[in-house]
């Protein structure tokens, strides 16, 4: 009693084409990427995007391509599109049979089936299991059949843990499940989707699983893939800013305690002690996170924008979706009240939590920039101050060593003028003459020491000068700067 009739399960995945400062090469790298979730075959036709916005455009000339026929059991088709800054691929994939009731549980080896496809490829934004078929017994309990075919797609999930709500489609039975988890403090699931949440910083996955009454149902619910693209497109963007923004809270709170460390170095008169070197070191590790934690504050503003804008679109499209199924083309299969009022229990998640989250740390975090360019002005100021004190001091000394110079040159230049003590000599007879009256040759030989008297009196006459001059110079600098 737990079959389901055509049970098709439809994958859409969501990557970023561009993002806030990206370049040319990085958006082309972006459209590389999306590339390899489809075959080559698909790469020539596919529709590379001229740059200009657009909100919503088919990338394949012929809208869907269908699977190879090398599986005969399953078909399926691939469906890309454009979403102004986002690339949606959906993934549809069911069995051949359409008539024959199949197991609930081999949504199993549809997934394989598609996870196949995929090549191990993850989508950088987010992606939406949508679970849909007919009952083939009007007494099933929609229930039952639903949690088979969760615990099939995800064996090591939890349905009470998980489950959001339910509501009614087109006379059938509507489930929604979804795990979200952040990766900042905690190891990444080791589950086999798990690969699909590498690059980002959470590990997320939403399902839906629609039962319908009847083969005519199914059909038109069908026709909610265009809505369903776009709904769980902006779901997936608000996950991902919201991730975004608890990374950048990390990174934040870290450079906001080195910024506390800056302030507190230099409060109060602890800064006078400092040595120069250290206040520059100060100073270049302040002006090392200046730029990060600019950037960073402003990426936390744009991903908080951006989680309100997607928020108020996906309100807006439940909104569609609501008035689309009261219209005349699906009232005949309204065997009960359209109920899908569990879609708002996730913008209600977002209003009272993430959003409101988002918007105090960003009150909180701002104050930091200005706290750091607080303490960048004031420790290039002391550093300018000191730095300036020490060359006031060289040229002090410069001026003090030169009047000492001056007065040593000019007392050595006239040191010669002054008199001397003349050292007597003493008479020597070279050799014996007869000549009695003849005068004798004589030579003076005076002592080492007396010949050094000269140089060492300029000497000190020079140093004495020196000495008296730079104390006096220095004398009156002191008092100028008094």
């Amino acid at each position: 009693m737990n079959d389901i009739i055509y049970p098709t399960v439809d994958l859409f995945l969501y990557d970023l084409r561009d993002g806030l400062g990206d370049n040319p090469d990085t958006v082309q790298e972006n459209w590389d990427k999306f590339k390899q979730r489809m075959p080559e075959s698909l790469h020539d036709r596919l529709k590379f995007d001229s740059g200009f916005e657009s909100e919503y455009e088919e990338l394949l000339p012929t809208r869907f391509d269908p699977f190879g026929n090398e599986f005969e059991d399953y078909e399926g088709f691939y469906y890309p599109v454009r979403m102004s800054d986002m690339y949606g691929l959906l993934l549809d994939c069911s069995v051949s049979d359409k008539r024959t009731a199949q197991p609930a549980k081999c949504i199993k080896q549809i997934k394989a089936e598609i996870n196949r496809r995929l090549r191990e490829t993850s989508a950088t934004l987010g992606q939406t299991w949508l679970i849909y078929g007919q009952l083939p017994h009007p007494g099933q309990n929609p229930k039952d059949v639903a949690q088979i075919c969760y615990n099939a797609l995800f064996p090591w999930a939890n349905w009470q843990d998980d489950f959001q709500g339910q509501g009614h489609l087109l006379g059938g039975t509507v489930f929604e499940l979804d795990s979200f988890k952040l990766l900042l403090q905690e190891a990444a699931n080791k589950s086999e989707d798990s690969a699909a949440s590498k690059s980002r910083c959470f590990d997320s996955h939403h399902v839906i699983i629609i039962l319908y009454p009847t083969d005519n149902a199914a059909k038109a619910g069908a026709e909610l893939m265009y809505d369903w693209m776009r709904l769980f497109a902006y779901r997936a963007k608000i996950l991902w800013a919201y991730g975004q923004t608890r990374e950048l809270k990390h990174y934040l709170k870290q450079d906001y305690i080195t910024i506390q460390d800056c302030l507190r170095q230099i409060r109060g008169n602890e800064h006078e002690n400092l040595p120069l070197s250290q206040l520059k070191d100060i100073l270049n590790q302040a002006r090392s996170i200046v730029s990060d934690y600019t950037i960073d504050v402003d990426e936390l503003g744009y991903q908080l924008r951006t989680i309100a804008i997607n928020l108020d679109n996906y309100k807006k499209r439940i909104e569609i979706i609501a008035q689309k199924l009261t219209s005349e083309e699906f009232s005949a299969f309204a065997a009960q009240p359209t109920d899908i009022a569990f879609l708002a229990n996730f913008s209600n998640l977002v209003t009272e939590k993430y959003l409101l989250q988002v918007e105090k740390d960003y009150e909180n975090l701002s104050p930091g920039l200005q706290r750091l360019e607080f303490a960048i002005a004031t420790i290039r100021g002391l550093v300018e101050v000191d730095r300036a004190r020490q060359e006031r001091r060289f040229q002090n000394n410069l001026t003090i060593f030169g009047w000492g110079l001056a007065a040593a040159a000019i007392v050595a230049s006239l040191s010669p003028q002054f008199p001397y003590v003349t050292v007597p000599g003493e008479v020597l007879t070279t050799e014996v003459t007869p000549d009695t009256e003849a005068i004798a040759s004589v030579e003076s030989n005076p002592s080492l020491s007396a010949s050094w008297n000269a140089p060492v009196l300029s000497l000190g006459y020079s140093l004495a000068a020196g000495l008296l001059f730079m104390a006096i110079a220095s004398f009156c600098i002191k008092r100028k700067e008094q």
